[in-house]
Order: C-alpha cells, then structure tokens, then sequence
C-alpha cells in the first residue's frame, strides 16, 4: 500500500510535459513573459529539429536547455512540494463553482426544484477548495506582491480574487435574498474561465488558442 501511495505521489509531482515544468521553474524565478517565450521558442525549434531528423526528443537530448535545466532542478523542499500540487487542486473548486451557477440558472427557472441546499454546498465546498488552491498558487509562484509575467500577475491576483469572492458567496447562500449570490457566482464564472485561459498562456505560451 505505501509502495502505491509513493507512486501515486510521485506521478503527480514530476508526471507531465517538459514545458509544464519549465514554466514552474520560470514562474519561480520571476521570468517575463517575453522571457519565458523565447526559451519556450527556442526549445519548441530543437524539438522539431529533432523530429525531422529522426530523432527521439527528450529532457537528455536537449541537454543544456531550459526545460531540461528545469527538470533536472526539481527541488524537494516543502514549499516547491505544495507549489507543485497547485495545478491539481485548482480543478475541484473550478467544477464546483461552475456547477454552482449552473445549479442557480436552473434553480431561478424552475424554483420548485428545491435545490437551494445543494448550491449551498457546492459553495461551500468551492469556496474551501478555491482557498486551498490559492494558498498553494502563492507557493507556485513565489511570496511576491509584483511579477515580471504580467500573465502570471493576473493569474495571481485574479485566483487570490476567486477565493475571496467565493468566501463572500458562500456567505451569501445563506442569506434570504438569493440576488447578491446570484451576482457573486455569475462574476466567479466569468473569472474562473479567464483564470483558464490565463493558466493555459502560462503553459503553453502567448496566444495559446490561437485567437
């Protein structure tokens, strides 16, 4: 069993793609975005220069690269341990609050359905977990008010939004008037998909849908 619990844990803290890892690694020491893209660019180049030539490409062939760099540097400490569970624990709180609104939609449409308890606890459990992710987005990031990625300080400061605006929600549940929570999750809705996007241009580059 601890053979299994070991492997599990391990998977989820070095499991993923080379970029995912660097841009852990950058997003720690503070890169700018312009920086991040260039190094990402130049890998994306070896890469595909490796496929052409028959080649396999992994983190030893790209030695002396950024993304192998940051592999290898993987630390073990407690604080890059909990920064790197951030992309993990970020997805439960997205699925509850989406379904939060989703339940409300449906509830302000057909009241009869009775599913105000329900909201109420899918608030409550993602505004639990949107704080829980937040804490450990701080650890993944690094204990700064300022970063050099305007990328990452959206991300930053918008996920430190969700968990305080889903607080505040999870307070207004409870109270008579289902107005103010219907305000607070619509705004969680919209913030938490710009909080994708913004996660998704963090690790796959700049204009990563392509818009």
């Amino acid at each position: 069993m601890k053979l299994v619990l070991s492997a599990l844990l391990a998977a989820l803290l070095f499991a993923g793609p080379a970029t995912g890892a660097f841009a852990h690694e950058a997003h720690q020491q503070d890169m700018s975005d312009a920086e991040m893209a260039a190094i990402m660019a130049s890998t994306h180049g070896e890469a595909a220069a490796s496929i052409e030539t028959g080649a396999t490409t992994t983190s030893e062939t790209l030695d002396g690269s950024a993304v192998s760099q940051a592999v290898e540097d993987r630390s073990l400490s407690l604080s890059d341990v909990l920064g790197r569970l951030h992309p993990f624990a970020a997805h439960f709180p997205i699925a509850l609050l989406l379904t939060a609104f989703l339940a409300e939609l449906v509830l302000l449409a057909r009241p009869a359905l009775g599913l105000e308890t329900s909201v109420r606890v899918l608030v409550a459990g993602g505004a639990l977990g949107a704080t829980f992710a937040a804490a450990l987005g701080w650890f993944a990031a690094g204990w700064r008010l300022t970063d050099r990625s305007e990328t990452l300080g959206l991300h930053r400061w918008n996920g430190t939004a969700i968990a305080i605006v889903s607080l505040i929600a999870w307070w207004a549940a409870s109270r008579p008037s289902r107005t103010p929570l219907r305000a607070l999750l619509a705004l969680l809705a919209a913030a938490i998909l710009y909080q994708g996007y913004l996660g998704g241009e963090m690790v796959f580059g700049p204009n990563h849908l392509g818009l």
